[in-house]
């Protein structure tokens, strides 16, 4: 079979791009620091570094949690698998806390060492809520949000060596920063690409010609530098420049502050002189692009256009039961179910009563709770698809008002409705019960729906984001209160 080129992301081929224009310039390639003390942001930015450090993101992590054996768990423990040693786990609890064994081979341990399979050592495990429960500890490492908090860690570096001037460096990666929202000009995660220049009696004038050098060859002619009235402190005062193109800013520069260098062991013999460039920005301005968010993403970000009956036909079910017993049994919940919604509690009907997949199994569906119906008033809600919206519409359309009325009368019925869906996640999940073999009766249900997964519903991936993009709304929530009793005996 023939193999087809393949295409490069727009991004990744300006990097390469930016990459031979510096190399052609002479300048080495440098792999920058990704994590940033915050003592860093301190010695570069002085009594600006508060205001500065809310736009980084702090690096945190789940402490191992120190956890003893009591009685009450071991007898947990046997219930699960007689034969499992608790010295031995306990001995896996302090090596894990140790940091002698990784979180994520923990599992293979416990499998490897108590002689048990991977559903016990998940069901072991679950019986800790320490495990659960740990709350993330934040450090003072972050994330570099711009390359030049990592240029003077290099420059310290590099200047220790005595190396030949000039000194030339680029380096290209990404750069985070705590944006307080997302839209068409604003990313988390974006990719800059900087350089720095060491020389002695290094004049601002020749890096701006190599700031025009560099955006001519990615194709830039229309190029004009502004000084910026602000100078950041890293910059000596009066020497940042904000370059444009076309009215739009694509790069900026500046001389390194004596101050910030000296922080940094760097001689006051040495002016260092630096670029940034931000290649999301560039390449909005070369393509005609108006969203970033389409520069980077063009998979969640493309021109999505989708009729009702599109959208209609990309709702269906998140789980599904896999056997023929298992899709009848949730036809016979269904029929159950609908039959008596409006029975009033306390009630119980039986949906199944039999063998199921070689296990004699009764199955019911029930409401304990005084004075309520069978199934919550939303478990009957059908769905339609109106003007780009998605809506789980009651029976009795009155609830909904006008607006519901008009989806009813205009809108598209999919083919699935939230009892369907409910009745399958329950045929599912006891399907999977009778699978793993144990005796005794256990409950399933579902009370308030907050959201599609919760009545078992997906909406693609797709669907969702031209929902999200033209502002339209998924209303598939409401009260289902719906239970179903299960006894394997």
């Amino acid at each position: 079979m023939q193999t087809m080129q393949g295409k490069a992301h727009p991004i990744h081929a300006l990097i390469q791009k930016t990459r031979e224009i510096f190399l052609c310039l002479g300048f080495d390639e440098i792999e920058n620091p990704l994590f940033i003390q915050e003592e860093d942001v301190y010695k570069q930015y002085g009594k600006e570094a508060p205001v500065i450090l809310d736009r980084v993101f702090y690096l945190g992590g789940l402490p191992r949690p120190d956890i003893g054996l009591s009685d009450e768990e071991i007898l947990k423990i046997k219930s699960i698998s007689p034969y499992i040693s608790t010295d031995k786990f306990k001995k896996i609890l302090r090596n894990y806390r140790e940091g002698a064994i990784e979180g994520d081979n923990m599992l293979e341990e416990m499998i490897k060492i108590l002689k048990i399979n991977s559903t016990q050592a998940m069901e072991i495990l679950d019986l800790f809520p320490a495990f659960k429960n740990i709350e993330p500890v934040c450090n003072r490492t972050t994330l570099r949000s711009h390359m030049t908090a990592a240029w003077f860690l290099t420059l310290e570096a590099e200047v220790e060596k005595q190396a030949e001037l000039p000194l030339k460096f680029f380096s290209i990666g990404l750069r985070f920063r705590r944006e307080q929202k997302l839209d068409a000009t604003h990313l988390r995660a974006h990719y800059g690409a900087s350089c720095i220049i060491v020389d002695k009696n290094l004049k601002i004038e020749y890096g701006m010609s190599i700031v025009e050098k560099i955006l001519n060859d990615m194709g830039f002619t229309d190029i004009k530098f502004t000084k910026k009235k602000a100078t950041s402190n890293y910059y000596e005062q009066d020497k940042e420049y904000e370059i444009f193109s076309g009215g739009i800013e694509i790069a900026d520069c500046g001389m390194y502050s004596r101050m910030a260098l000296k922080n940094y062991n760097i001689p006051d013999a040495l002016d260092v002189f630096n670029i940034g460039f931000g290649l999301e920005r560039i390449l909005m301005v070369r393509n005609n692009i108006s969203d970033v968010r389409k520069v980077l993403y063009p998979q969640f970000y493309e021109d999505i256009h989708l009729s009702d009956e599109e959208i209609a036909k990309s709702i269906s079910m998140l789980s599904v039961p896999e056997t023929d017993e298992g899709r009848t049994l949730a036809g016979k919940i269904y029929d159950a179910a609908k039959i008596h919604a409006n029975e009033k509690s306390p009630c119980k009907f039986l949906c199944f009563e039999g063998n199921l997949m070689n296990h004699m199994t009764k199955i019911s569906v029930f409401e304990d709770e005084e004075n309520k119906n069978l199934l919550g008033p939303a478990a009957l809600n059908e769905i339609y698809v109106f003007d780009g919206g998605i809506y789980g519409i009651p029976e009795d359309v009155e609830k909904f008002g006008e607006e519901g009325k008009n989806i009813k009368e205009k809108g598209i019925k999919a083919n699935l409705n939230f009892l369907d869906a409910v009745s399958n996640y329950f045929a599912k999940e006891i399907e999977d019960k009778v699978k793993e073999g144990p005796k005794g009766k256990f409950t399933f249900e579902i009370k308030m729906a907050k959201s599609p997964s919760d009545v078992n519903i997906i909406i693609k991936g797709r669907t969702k984001r031209f929902i999200s993009n033209e502002n339209k709304r998924i209303v598939l929530k409401g009260p289902v209160f719906m239970s179903v009793e299960v006894e394997i005996k």
